[in-house]
């Protein structure tokens, strides 16, 4: 017995936006992680940056949510 169709994989926008997200942190901790161990005189900076950087992709991810929730 087959199916007369197949129906796509869907995921709840709310958890694809959750998972992007925390993709996109990840990603960025990453780069900050490798550029603090490639050069050590600027760990401290590279990883203030870095949290500053994480620190505003949550929030415009959060205002994002934000305006397009209404």
């Amino acid at each position: 017995m087959t199916r007369p169709y197949i129906t796509p994989l869907e995921i709840d926008p709310v958890i694809r936006e959750i998972a992007w997200g925390l993709l996109g942190l990840g990603v960025t901790a990453l780069v900050f992680w490798g550029a603090a161990w490639s050069y050590p005189q600027g760990y401290w900076t590279i990883w203030l940056v870095g949290a500053g950087t994480m620190l505003a992709m949550g929030v415009l991810s959060a205002r994002e949510v934000w305006r397009v929730r209404g």
